[in-house]
């Protein structure tokens, strides 16, 4: 689906265990993946799911592998990888601005934990990801009406910490990518 030439596209770098199946990542996938990307001119959005992850995409960007701006999101909470843990997350974000301070961060937490991870990253001046594709409820005892509820959760998360919510111009700046 590349070829389809979206502005930008999930890149694993890595392989790891999920609670059912191994969610495999070849270097060779991921040399073609990101081949193809750029190609097309299409920003990887690199899926952490552990902290070697991280450093490899340090690594693909240091040796012009990755197209563009380097855009790491640490997806948190996933049973068999990276756990939604503060200490972790803490860890993480020291390594992505030590290592890569011009880099863009982003962090998502599945299901119970994005509201959690959500407010890590905004707390702490990163982006962060809400949607019913990582999680489905707005709380123990109620579902998300929407996928717009769950925007609206993390935009008054922003507001309490006094980071305006960037419009889709604001973020393709943000993320370097061409204008829409």
């Amino acid at each position: 689906m590349l070829s389809l030439r979206p502005d930008m596209a999930s890149l694993s770098v890595g392989s790891n265990n999920f609670p059912t199946r191994v969610y495999e990542n070849s270097p060779d996938l991921v040399a073609w993946l990101s081949e193809e990307m750029q190609r097309y001119d299409i920003m990887p959005e690199v899926e952490a799911f552990d902290l070697s992850h991280i450093l490899q995409a340090i690594k693909l960007q240091g040796d012009g592998k990755l197209h563009k701006k380097l855009y790491v999101q640490f997806v948190m909470g996933v049973k068999n990888a990276m756990p939604a843990d503060r200490a972790i997350f803490d860890i993480y974000l020291q390594e992505v601005t030590r290592r890569a301070p011009e880099a863009v961060w982003c962090a998502a937490g599945i299901g119970a934990a994005q509201i959690v991870v959500n407010e890590w990253a905004i707390a702490a001046g990163g982006h962060t990801r809400a949607g019913l594709e990582d999680n489905v409820r707005l709380d123990r005892d109620r579902l998300a009406p929407s996928n717009a509820a769950l925007i609206e959760r993390a935009a008054e998360i922003c507001a309490r910490y006094d980071r305006p919510v960037a419009t889709s111009a604001q973020a393709r700046e943000i993320l370097g990518l061409r204008a829409g």
